[in-house]
């Protein structure tokens, strides 16, 4: 997650701005974003059956991986591979004295897309007592390392959906619909919306008049409240400037949060150049969140060799 960071005070009465941009799913090394069509929408885990553990070991390795996957945003779930589904194939080889987890994503259809190795562990721990049965610390263990490279794989797959897709956001702008700006003192609704709409579009995002037609929704929201004075005594407020992005079947993608303090009603008339200023900073920070939640700018994994 984006820590604040300062930026250009809007105004001479202004203090700096701070520009809070918050991401979804929590905090993630690696952002992965809804997946795209021919991407894997879900992920089933089913125990495995040729490893040489205990049914419930088995069991438990598959529970881990899917609680792993999903603290990397991944919709898994542990239970055996469902019709239309994309799922993970759990096995292992021996190297060296070693138990090598293997991690296969498999289409629907059951065949192989990408696969990746974890960490190898002793063959004396994989089964110490002879009967297939791990320590639970242990599986967990694996699960946690696999967990962030596999994320990384089904990224990559998403993105060579995405980039076989004409139609996808690899190929041409995100469309935005802007609601427009409520709550803001003296014209700064009309001149916070003008300026947004003036410093947003680009050659990788536009705006749209139609909603129906919109990747993506924005509405920016500004609260005004009382601030303690300031050290000569004058009264302030605090100015809470609040823009949220929702993609098109209506699942908030991000927000952006501006805080700053003002002299009190200093903003109940013309905004002068707070408006600008606010809103190119809000416009950058909507970029950034449309692409880290599109997956646009993401890799494509190669196909699997033949």
């Amino acid at each position: 997650m984006a820590q604040p960071r300062p930026v250009r005070t809007l105004s001479h009465t202004a203090h700096p701005l701070l520009l809070a941009l918050l991401m979804l799913g929590g905090c993630m090394n690696t952002p992965h974003p809804p997946p795209h069509p021919a991407a894997p929408a879900r992920l089933d885990i089913p125990a495995p059956t040729t490893v040489g553990l205990a049914p419930a070991s088995a069991q438990l390795w598959a529970a881990d991986m899917a609680q792993a996957l999903q603290g990397q945003s991944i919709a898994a779930s542990a239970r055996s591979a469902t019709a239309g589904a994309w799922w993970l194939r759990l096995q292992t080889r021996q190297a060296d004295g070693q138990v090598i987890p293997v991690y296969t994503i498999m289409t629907p259809a059951s065949t192989p897309r990408a696969a990746q190795d974890g960490a190898g562990i002793a063959q004396t721990l994989w089964q110490p007592d002879g009967g297939g049965t791990v320590s639970p610390a242990i599986l967990s263990g694996m699960a946690q390392d696999a967990a962030p490279r596999i994320a990384s794989l089904l990224t990559g797959i998403q993105a060579a959906a995405m980039e076989q897709d004409p139609n996808s956001l690899k190929h041409r702008p995100a469309r935005v619909f802007f609601s427009g700006v409520t709550g803001a003192p003296g014209k700064g609704n009309t001149a916070l919306a003008s300026a947004f709409r003036a410093a947003f579009p680009d050659t990788h995002d536009t705006l749209t008049h139609h909603r129906a037609q919109a990747d993506y929704t924005l509405n920016c929201t500004v609260r005004v409240s009382d601030a303690p004075p300031d050290s000569d005594g004058q009264a302030r407020q605090h100015l809470d400037i609040i823009w949220t992005l929702h993609d098109a079947t209506g699942q908030e993608a991000g927000g952006i949060t501006q805080l700053h303090d003002i002299h009190a009603h200093a903003l109940n008339g013309d905004w002068g150049e707070t408006a600008p200023n606010t809103a190119h900073e809000a416009a950058a920070a909507a970029r950034q969140i449309i692409d880290r939640y599109s997956g646009r700018t993401n890799t494509p994994l190669p196909p699997p060799a033949p």
